[in-house]
C-alpha cells in the first residue's frame, strides 16, 4: 500500500482554546480545512480534562460488524448469491443450482456474478440507453423541458447515474462487442465469461428484464419493483443469533444487566400492513414475512405448492444494517473484552509497534470475502444521565474523589466551562446551533464511541454538512482516512458505479454509515480521488470541515465522543444540503430555514449577534426560498383553480376552503391564529417539531397540503390542533399525504396527464386543504425588517 499523505497538525495555544471557533475561522485554517477535509488540534499539554464518567451507572451495548460485508463489492456479490438461491427455489423452478460461494472459480480465476451481471447491465446498454433517454427527452413539452435542469420536479443525476437498465436476453446474447468489452473489463476469458452468465445468471437475468418492462422503459426501475417496509430485513447477517456468535472475531461477553423482553405484535402484511383480510396470507420462505395473495402484482389465485420468496428476496431491497447485541457492558468490561482479544492476536503484545501493519491488516479483513471478522463496537452511545452522556466534566455529576478535593474541584469546574468541551462547543461564540433553543441528540448533545480492535465507522458526511469535533479521552489510536469537498463528486461516481443496483435501491446508502471501500483500492486511486490520513492519540481533537467523506478503524479499545457545529463558512453548505437531501429521500436532522428566519429574528432585535455578512447571507438565502415556494403556490393555485372550474368547482375551494392557518414552529410568531398547546411543546428536547413531505421528505418551509387518501379524515377540524409529531405519525400510518408545495404541484399535474375523469379527480384533490406553518405576510415582514436593518447598518 502506498503510504498516504496525513493531515495537517494544528497545535493550539490556551487563547485559542478558549475562541476555537475564530481560531478555525482563520483564513488559513480554512483554507487546510477545504483543501484536507480534516485538521487535527493539538491542545496545550496543561489541557488535561479528566475521563468524568460515573462508573456505576454507565452501560451500554455494542453493535456487531462483519468487517468483510462492509466492503462495497463484497456486499453486491453476497446480496446477489443470496438474491438468486431465492430466485431459483421459487415456485415452480429447480433449485438444481444452489450457490455457496458469490463467484466460480476459473483458470483465469474467480469471476464473480454480481462482478459479471454488473458489466453486462453497464456496457450492454450504455449506448441504447442515451439513444432511448434522448428519444424520450424529445417528446417532453416545451413548457417542461425549459425547468428540467433546475426543477425540483426533474430526475436528480443521482438517480440517473445508479439506474439498471436492462436489454432483451437475446440482445445480450448476440452482442459480440459487448462480450469483448466484458472480457476487458474483468479480464478473463470472453467464452468463459459468457458460460458462466448462462449457467447461473441468464434465468435470473431474463426475469428481472420482463419485470422491468418493455426495452428502453426506464419507468420501472429496480425500486420500483421491492416492497416499502417498515422494518426491512437483510439478505445478510440478519438471524437472531448472529449477534451472539464470535465468527473469527470477539468472544460474546457476560452478560451485565437483564435482557429486555419484547412483546412480538403480529406483523401484518408488508404490502397493505394489514393483518386481517379476505385472501389468504402467504410467507416468504426467505424472510418469512407475510403476505395476502391478492395484494401481490400480480396477485395469485391461490397459495402456491412449493416454496416461494418475496420480490424483496429475489431482486433484492438492498437493506443492511448493523446488530446490537442484547448485553450490557461496562467500561471496565469492555476493555477486558478488547484486551482479551488482542492477546490471542497479539501474545507478545507488540500490536501497536507498527501501525501501518496493522492498517494492512485491517483491509485485509475487509477486503476477502470468504471469512468472516465479527468485530464489537459500543458506537452512537447517547446515554443521558449525569455522568454517561459525555466524558467530559459536567455540572451535573462530580466524580467522589473531585468532590472531597477543593484543588481538584476547582480544575474540574474549569473545563465544565470551557469552550472545547464538546458539551458546550456547538453553543460556543460563533457557532449557530444555539439558535434552536432545543437539544438535538447526536448533533448538539455529544455521542460517545468506545471502540475496539478494528472496529470501524464507514465513508460518510456529517448531517447536513455541519462541521464535527472529535475527542479521544484515553485508550489506543485512532485512524482516519478523508476525502475532502473538491474529491467528494468523484466518490460518489466511483461507489455508483460499483454497485448502481445497491444505490438505485438504497438512494441514502452513503448516509447509513455501513459501506467501505479502502484509499488503496486500485479503483479508488485511478478515480484520483484525493484522500488523506489522521492518526489520532489520547487528548487530541479531529475537526472535519463541510463536505468531506470520512471513515476510519480503531487499533485497540479507546473512548472517543463527537460533536456537531458550525462556522459561518458553513451557512450556504447547509442550505445545499437540504436541497441534496432531496435526491436522496435522507431526512434533514433540523430545518434550515427556520434556523435562518430566527438568525433574522435575533438579528432585529441585537444586530451585534451576528457578523453582518453571514446575516446578508441568510437574507439572501430565505428571501430566495420565500419567493420560490409564494410561486408555487401561485402556480398551485392558478392549476388547481383552472382544474376546479373545469369539473364544476367553485374559487372558494382554494382560496377559502383550502387554506388554514396553524402554528408548528419552535420559535414564537406575531400570528394570533397559532395554535398554543403545540408551541409549548415544541421547545422540548429532541422533540418532534418539524412537518415532513410524505414525498421528497425534506421538511416543509413554511406551508403544506394535506392531501387525503382516506375517507375517515375529510373532517379538518381536528387536523388543525394537532402538534408535528402527530401530522408525521398520521403520514406514515398511510391514512394522509403530507406534501411539500412541490410535490402537490407534480402530483396536481401527473393527474391532469392521466386525464382521469371528473369523478376520480374531485375524489382525490376534493378534500386536499392547504396549511401555513408559519403565514407568508409574517414572513414577507420579516425579510422586509431585516432588509431594512442592513440597509441602515450599511449607511
Amino acid at each position: 500500500m502506498n503510504e498516504l499523505e496525513h493531515i495537517p497538525v494544528l497545535r493550539l495555544s490556551s487563547s485559542e482554546m478558549e475562541d476555537p471557533i475564530s481560531f478555525l475561522s482563520q483564513p488559513n485554517v480554512r483554507r487546510l480545512g477545504h483543501i484536507y477535509g480534516m485538521v487535527k488540534l493539538v491542545p496545550p499539554q496543561d489541557f488535561k480534562p479528566p475521563l468524568s464518567i460515573d462508573e456505576t451507572c454507565f452501560k451500554f451495548r455494542a453493535r456487531v460488524q462483519h468487517l468483510n460485508e462492509l466492503n462495497i463489492s463484497n456486499r453486491g456479490r453476497l446480496f446477489l448469491m443470496k438474491q438468486l438461491n431465492n430466485f431459483y427455489m421459487h415456485g415452480k423452478r429447480s433449485a438444481t443450482v444452489l450457490l455457496s460461494k458469490p463467484y466460480v472459480e476459473s483458470q483465469d480465476g474467480r469471476i464473480y456474478f454480481y462482478d459479471l451481471f454488473i458489466a453486462v447491465t453497464q456496457l450492454g446498454n450504455e449506448a441504447n440507453a442515451v439513444k432511448q433517454e434522448e428519444g424520450k427527452y424529445s417528446q417532453t413539452p416545451v413548457s417542461s423541458r425549459k425547468r428540467s435542469k433546475s426543477d425540483r420536479f426533474a430526475e436528480s443525476d443521482a438517480k440517473r447515474s445508479s439506474r439498471i437498465v436492462l436489454a432483451p436476453l437475446r440482445d445480450i446474447y448476440n452482442n459480440q462487442k459487448l462480450w469483448k468489452d466484458v472480457s476487458k473489463l474483468l479480464v478473463k476469458s470472453a467464452e468463459k465469461l459468457l458460460h458462466v452468465f448462462q449457467t447461473f445468471l441468464a434465468p435470473y437475468y431474463d426475469f428481472l428484464q420482463r419485470k422491468m418492462g418493455p426495452y428502453g422503459d426506464h419507468a420501472s426501475m429496480l425500486s420500483n419493483l421491492i416492497y416499502t417496509e417498515d422494518y426491512p430485513k437483510s439478505l445478510l447477517n440478519d438471524s437472531e443469533d448472529d449477534a451472539d456468535d464470535s465468527r473469527n472475531g470477539h468472544g460474546a461477553a457476560e452478560e451485565e444487566g437483564e435482557e429486555e423482553e419484547e412483546e412480538e405484535e403480529e406483523e401484518g402484511c408488508v404490502i397493505c400492513r394489514r393483518t386481517s383480510h379476505r385472501s389468504k396470507t402467504i410467507l416468504c420462505d426467505s424472510c418469512d414475512k407475510p403476505f395476502h395473495i391478492f395484494c401481490l402484482d400480480p396477485p395469485l389465485s391461490d397459495v402456491p405448492r412449493g416454496k416461494w420468496a418475496c420480490n424483496n428476496c429475489i431482486i433484492g431491497n438492498g437493506f443492511y444494517g448493523f446488530k446490537e447485541e442484547d448485553k450490557l457492558y461496562t467500561r471496565k468490561s469492555f476493555q477486558k473484552l478488547c484486551s482479551d482479544f488482542d492477546s490471542q492476536l497479539w501474545p507478545q503484545g507488540n500490536k501497536l509497534e507498527n501501525l501501518r501493519l496493522l492498517e494492512t491488516m485491517f483491509w485485509d479483513q475487509v477486503n476477502q470475502i470468504d471469512t468472516e471478522s465479527s468485530i464489537r463496537y459500543g458506537a452512537d452511545i447517547h446515554n443521558v444521565g449525569p455522568g454517561q452522556m459525555t466524558g467530559f466534566p459536567t455540572a451535573e455529576f462530580v466524580p467522589p474523589d473531585v468532590q472531597q478535593d477543593p484543588v481538584a474541584r476547582q480544575k474540574y469546574t474549569k473545563y465544565v466551562q470551557h469552550p472545547m468541551n464538546l458539551v458546550n462547543l456547538p453553543t460556543a461564540k460563533g457557532s449557530l446551533l444555539w439558535v434552536f433553543g432545543k437539544k438535538i441528540s447526536g448533533m448538539t448533545v455529544p455521542w460517545t464511541y468506545i471502540g475496539s480492535t478494528f472496529s470501524t465507522f464507514c465513508w460518510h458526511l456529517e448531517d447536513q454538512y455541519t462541521l464535527s469535533a472529535n475527542y479521544q479521552h484515553e485508550g489506543d489510536p485512532k485512524i482516519w482516512y478523508s476525502v475532502p469537498e473538491n474529491s467528494r463528486e468523484k466518490f460518489d461516481e466511483l461507489m455508483k458505479s460499483i454497485a448502481p443496483d445497491l444505490f438505485q435501491k438504497q438512494p441514502d446508502l452513503l448516509h447509513q454509515l455501513v459501506t467501505l471501500i479502502a484509499p488503496y483500492d486500485k479503483r479508488f486511486q485511478d478515480a484520483k480521488i484525493s484522500c488523506y490520513k489522521a492518526i489520532q492519540y489520547p487528548g487530541e481533537y479531529v475537526v472535519t470541515f463541510p463536505k468531506c467523506y470520512h471513515s476510519g478503524f480503531n487499533t485497540g479499545y479507546n473512548f472517543n465522543e463527537a460533536v456537531n457545529f458550525t462556522l459561518d463558512l458553513w451557512l450556504p453548505y447547509g442550505v445545499e444540503a437540504t436541497h441534496d437531501y432531496i435526491a436522496t429521500g435522507k431526512k434533514c436532522v433540523f430545518n434550515m430555514w427556520e434556523l435562518m428566519l430566527t438568525v433574522l429574528l435575533e438579528y432585529l432585535e441585537n444586530p451585534r449577534k451576528f457578523e453582518e455578512g453571514m446575516v446578508r447571507r441568510c437574507h439572501s438565502e430565505l428571501l430566495e426560498m420565500f419567493n420560490r415556494e409564494v410561486k408555487t403556490l401561485n402556480q398551485l393555485a392558478d392549476v388547481v383553480c383552472a382544474q376546479n372550474e373545469a369539473k364544476g368547482f367553485t374559487r372558494r375551494h382554494i382560496d377559502d376552503k383550502l387554506r388554514v392557518d396553524i402554528q408548528v414552529t419552535v420559535t414564537s410568531s406575531n400570528n394570533e391564529d397559532a395554535n398554543e398547546e403545540s408551541v409549548s411543546s415544541a421547545g422540548n428536547d429532541d422533540g418532534d417539531d418539524d412537518i415532513f413531505c410524505s414525498s421528497c421528505k425534506t421538511i416543509c418551509p413554511f406551508a403544506f397540503v394535506a392531501h387525503s387518501k382516506s375517507t375517515r379524515y375529510s373532517k379538518r377540524r381536528r387536523l388543525q390542533s394537532m402538534k408535528p409529531e402527530e401530522w408525521n405519525q398520521l403520514a406514515e400510518q398511510g391514512d394522509i399525504d403530507i406534501l411539500c408545495a412541490h410535490d402537490y404541484f407534480r402530483l396536481v399535474e401527473k393527474a391532469d396527464e392521466e386525464d382521469v375523469s371528473d369523478d376520480e379527480s374531485r375524489e382525490r384533490f376534493e378534500r386536499d386543504e392547504l396549511y401555513y406553518i408559519r403565514h407568508p405576510d409574517e414572513i414577507r415582514d420579516i425579510l422586509k425588517r431585516a432588509q431594512h436593518k442592513i440597509d441602515s447598518m450599511l449607511r
